[in-house]
């Protein structure tokens, strides 16, 4: 009977673990705090980069987990003063296959990027003032 006893305890301690365990979720329209801390939520067919940036220069290069040849793109920038921000993509052959330059408040703009896989996503601001919303997801 004890063996049973242990099993029952050992699952209960495994579920109370799992059900105390907390991921950070980021609501649709919510933009980062810190100022010039990008954020980047990578998962699989997915890609959101979220920026509040005070004369920022960066360049980041992201390797893509996609698999879908049709992937949406979409963009916001708010509270926008000053630079620029370039985003592009490169299929698998280093092909640049996509680029957007945002250098203005964009409330939000969508594209779809179809026939092809993205295999690396390219991330450019100089000088950048302004909030910042990136995403790249798989569509049907």
């Amino acid at each position: 009977m004890y063996p049973f006893a242990n099993k029952i305890f050992l699952l209960l301690l495994l579920f109370l673990f799992l059900i105390s365990c907390r991921e950070e979720v980021i609501a649709p329209d919510t933009f980062v705090e810190n100022v010039n801390d990008p954020v980047q939520i990578r998962d699989y067919n997915s890609f959101i980069f979220l920026l509040n940036a005070d004369n920022f220069t960066m360049d980041l290069e992201v390797p893509s987990i996609f698999t879908s040849i049709r992937t949406r793109f979409s963009i916001k920038l708010i509270d926008y003063e000053d630079g620029y921000a370039k985003v592009t993509a490169q299929d698998n052959n280093s092909n640049q296959r996509f680029n957007y330059f945002a250098a203005d408040e964009v409330i939000y703009d969508s594209e779809l990027l179809d026939g092809y896989v993205p295999q690396n996503i390219k991330i450019r601001t100089y000088n950048f003032t302004g909030k910042l919303k990136i995403e790249f997801r798989k569509t049907l």
